[in-house]
């Protein structure tokens, strides 16, 4: 019974003894614990408040500023600035086609005032050409090479020269053909520079020839390219003024049966005349039918002679 007895004290002792030390354990966790935590709340907190005194302090020097009305207008300004940039030039050939009546004979002057009001702008004659019917009338037609901006002087001037009939202006945008063929200009001058670059580091005669004959055909297209440009400018710088001039005949001023008698008069003749032209033309075929005729004629008449002769029977002696 005495053992037993110090068995039990002793398991009681242990028990007890492992009870302190777990209390002594987790004592110490959750001081260090809310140690952590509060280390953590508190830098939390000292990082928010720092952070609003941050943006407090950025707010009154703001308030504070008294260059801030200037940085306003300078931005301003910066806007108005990109507003204001130039527009892109277009680039646009113009064209016009004039046409015009005059009386007989005044074809002479329109030519020579149309010739010299484009002179007066630093024009040209670019080409003419005039015809005449069977009457006298004249009808012709002259273009005329201006400058672009002399355009509009040039059209209003020319209409004055006569009674317009119809009048068509036409314009064509090459703005972007001539955008597109400067960037392929400058392109081909890079391959230009980079394979004549190569010309002078090639070793044997093979690859002088290969690259000789990748910078023909670079040289080639460029040329061409600035061939295309060249006339684009040309057709921009100058536009075009085509004026046609017919002249017609005076309108009769007499009218009734008189009038009308001496127009079926001027048929009768213009007719006549019409056909004595024709006469003339058919003439040589003329000839070959009638020679063809003849011949017919004469042929049928000596077969029709021959069948018509009877042989004479001799006569018998008595």
């Amino acid at each position: 019974m005495a053992r037993k007895k110090r068995l039990s004290l002793a398991v009681a002792a242990v028990v007890v003894l492992a009870i302190i030390f777990a209390a002594g354990v987790l004592g110490c966790g959750s001081d260090e614990g809310g140690e952590m935590l509060g280390g953590e709340a508190v830098s939390m907190w000292d990082k928010t408040a720092q952070e609003e005194a941050d943006m407090e302090a950025a707010s009154s020097a703001l308030d504070a500023s008294p260059g801030e009305d200037s940085r306003v207008e300078e931005f301003s300004g910066n806007v108005s600035d990109v507003s204001a940039l130039p527009q892109l030039q277009l680039l646009v050939i113009k064209t016009a086609l004039v046409r015009m009546e005059t009386s007989k004979g005044e074809y002479a002057k329109i030519r020579t005032d149309a010739v010299s009001i484009a002179s007066s702008v630093g024009g040209y004659v670019e080409s003419e050409s005039s015809s005449k019917d069977d009457e006298g009338l004249t009808y012709a037609s002259i273009t005329l090479r201006v400058p672009s901006q002399n355009f509009d002087e040039v059209m209003s001037q020319v209409s004055e020269l006569g009674e317009v009939t119809s009048s068509e202006v036409s314009t064509k945008d090459v703005s972007s053909e001539y955008v597109d063929l400067e960037s392929r200009l400058k392109h081909l001058q890079a391959e230009e520079a980079f394979y004549l670059t190569l010309m002078g580091q090639a070793q044997t005669i093979e690859e002088m020839i290969t690259i000789r004959e990748h910078l023909s055909s670079i040289q080639l297209e460029k040329e061409q390219i600035q061939g295309r440009m060249n006339f684009l400018d040309q057709q921009i710088s100058y536009s075009t003024v085509t004026l046609t001039v017919e002249e017609v005949s005076p309108e009769e001023e007499e009218e009734g049966f008189w009038a009308s008698v001496k127009e079926a008069f001027k048929s009768f003749a213009r007719g006549l005349g019409y056909l004595a032209i024709g006469f003339f033309y058919a003439l040589p075929y003329l000839v070959i039918i009638l020679i063809l005729l003849l011949l017919a004629w004469v042929v049928v008449r000596r077969s029709k002679k021959g069948k018509g002769e009877v042989p004479t029977p001799p006569q018998q002696p008595q």
